[in-house]
């Protein structure tokens, strides 16, 4: 008999057998389960902890100071610091400004791609998606 024919045989036989003979398990183990302590423990109330409130606003994850502060300005019941409503407006202003692309780049890019579409900067090539107009003047 050939080697492989012998340990398929004997694969078979640990697999026919191992079915059949029951598992001798470990016992379960049981985790020690604390009991409950009876003790009660008196709450000290904190009043510098911050916690959320309806009717009261924070700004951008600060709360203010809820007592007037000189120099700060009052928003929803809270001071904040002028710079806080400034940088706020510097912000927001940039945000809304639309980005320009200079008329050297369109007109490059117009000159270049018969497809080019000026809204989105791209263009169309004969094989693919639309690809972005990438001129010596981005």
């Amino acid at each position: 008999m050939k080697k492989s024919s012998i340990m398929r045989s004997m694969l078979a036989v640990l697999l026919a057998f191992g079915t059949v003979v029951p598992a001798s398990a470990v016992p379960a183990f049981v985790p020690k389960v604390q009991s409950a302590s009876t003790e009660v423990v008196p709450v000290r109330y904190d009043r510098n902890r911050l916690m959320f409130r309806r009717n009261h606003g924070y700004w951008r994850g600060h709360r203010g100071y809820r007592h007037y502060r000189p120099g700060y300005r009052r928003h929803n019941g809270w001071w904040f610091p002028p710079a806080a409503f400034a940088l706020g407006a510097i912000i927001g202003g940039a945000m809304s400004q639309p980005h320009v692309v200079g008329n050297r780049h369109l007109r490059w890019c117009y000159d270049h791609y018969r497809s080019y579409r000026a809204s989105d900067n791209t263009f169309q090539p004969y094989h693919g998606p639309r690809r972005q107009c990438r001129s010596p003047y981005d």
